[in-house]
């Protein structure tokens, strides 16, 4: 499997892992629940595990800090907007797996 192909993959699969974790805090946020930092130290660590410049890391750590000092409503649009990108991020990112994988199978 080529290199960049396997790192597409691994992206994907972090930003599954981002998108799992902010609809979880998302969920939380929703019903009032204050017990948020175990979540949010996953999230930080998931996002440290991202180049700096990378978009899923930037919306994570906008997630984070939504969570951490705005209303629980705010910050739920915020996780909200956050994971929808992060959706959108995932959706890319299959499609141009798909694409390099129907290449190679070409």
């Amino acid at each position: 499997m080529p290199v960049a192909l396997e790192q597409m993959i691994e992206e994907l699969r972090k930003a599954e892992q981002a998108r799992d974790l902010l609809t979880e805090l998302e969920r939380r946020l929703s019903a009032g629940n204050t017990d948020l930092e175990s979540l949010l130290r996953q999230l930080e660590q998931l996002a440290q595990s991202l180049p700096e410049a990378d978009p899923i890391r930037l919306l994570i750590e906008s997630a984070v800090g939504a969570a951490r000092t705005r209303s629980s409503i705010k910050a739920g649009s915020d996780v909200s907007r956050s994971r929808s990108s992060i959706e959108g991020e995932i959706s890319t990112l299959r499609g141009a797996i798909q694409g390099i994988q129907a290449r190679a199978d070409a």
